[in-house]
């Protein structure tokens, strides 16, 4: 009679089969350092060095900073803009055919062997679906990164439903495998204590998220501005780091009366900004997850946020859902949070704060963490039959 394996000495086994055979590509923390940047911390943090290693493009486990960080940026650029997926002069992790590797991000396929076997991390297909968002060259780059991964078929794990489904719309879904595990909010941002903001007093509503062309604030401030907010005493706060639209936002945002663009805040200010505010507004044209909205939830604020997005998906569907590039809708949808009873406003900030209280990190890592002892499990079965 066979007996069933005991769960604890699989754990055990596949761990240690996998820390000499698991390698985590964290290239993109050389050149990226927004919430991606974060997740991949985190992620390197939990398993390197007890159960896997840890790769920065050509510096293995040197992870550089300051000054030595923005050089070996630009020299990966240069090498992937110039050799692209061509197999010559693959980096070289000694990683045999019965490892694996996870990519933090499709963009490092490039320049290193993937093999069916490997894990890619996807935020989003931005690059391919909303190309007029991107330079030229990244859509070309990134166009070239998940071909060799349709080709190749390793396993894809995705950040959010909305990003798999689009994945799948355009490469379909014959891979090893193909996954969610969607992000946590990072909680630290709202301990401590709050500082108002100087003269603002009266209601307000709310954007947080850099200045960029996707996050799409140029909608929202003409749903302000014609909305007539300003002229019933409603303020509008924007703020965040400037991005690739700021010059446009900041020349609109100057030319409406009531609007404040603040730029970036401390978190002391933001808590308050988060604690105070109406509604949160952010029509974005892509977001891979939706964290400006989760981080909205946990603080009890409405968001207003595009329809059928992932921001809508990170709060559990419990917002005002807007078609991103119509003011008049965006404007009809702040009247509406405004226009909430005190009752009503409680009910949606309890709900809000339970389901944003749910994405905690601990849940994440035990996610990947059976992810990857699953996957370890299953091609030491592999090699044993």
């Amino acid at each position: 009679m066979n007996e069933r394996p005991d769960p604890h000495d699989l754990r055990v086994a596949s761990r240690q089969a996998s820390a000499s055979l698991l390698l985590f590509d964290n290239s993109l923390s050389i050149l990226n350092r927004t919430g991606a940047y974060h997740i991949a911390k985190d992620l390197t943090g939990e398993f390197v060095p007890s159960q896997a290693r840890v790769r920065y493009w050509r510096l293995g486990s040197f992870a550089p900073e300051g000054l030595a960080r923005k050089i070996v940026a630009r020299l990966m650029m240069l090498e992937i803009n110039w050799l692209r997926d061509s197999e010559f002069l693959l980096i070289r992790d000694g990683i045999e055919e019965r490892g694996f590797r996870l990519f933090l991000d499709p963009l490092y396929v490039l320049r290193s062997r993937l093999t069916e076997n490997d894990i890619v991390l996807c935020h989003d297909v931005g690059p391919l679906t909303h190309k007029e968002l991107y330079s030229e060259r990244t859509c070309a780059n990134y166009h070239l990164a998940y071909e060799k991964i349709r080709r190749i078929k390793p396993g894809v794990v995705f950040v959010s439903n909305f990003s798999s489904k689009q994945f799948k719309s355009l490469f379909g879904s014959g891979f090893r495998f193909l996954t969610t595990i969607p992000l946590y909010l990072r909680t630290e941002l709202f301990d401590g204590p709050a500082e108002a903001i100087s003269g603002l007093s009266g209601r307000y509503f709310l954007t947080v998220g850099a200045f960029e062309t996707r996050k799409n604030q140029i909608a929202a401030l003409k749903a302000y501005r014609d909305g007539g907010f300003h002229r019933e005493g409603i303020e509008y706060v924007l703020c965040g780091s400037r991005g690739d639209g700021h010059a446009e936002t900041a020349e609109l945002a100057g030319s409406i009366a009531g609007v404040r663009l603040m730029g970036y805040v401390p978190d002391a200010q933001l808590r308050w900004l988060y604690a105070n505010a109406e509604a949160f507004v952010l029509p974005s044209l892509l977001e891979g997850f939706g964290m400006p909205a989760l981080e909205a939830a946990y603080m009890g604020l409405l968001p207003i946020v595009s329809a059928d997005s992932a921001l809508v998906e990170a709060v559990g569907g419990q917002c005002l859902q807007v078609p991103p590039n119509d003011p008049a809708a965006i404007a009809d949808a702040m009247r509406k949070a405004l226009s909430r009873s005190p009752a009503e406003k409680a009910e949606t900030s309890r709900s809000l704060r339970n389901t944003a209280s749910a994405a905690t990190k601990d849940r994440f890592l035990q996610q990947w963490r059976d992810l990857l002892i699953a996957d370890s499990a299953r091609r030491a079965g592999l090699r044993n039959l």
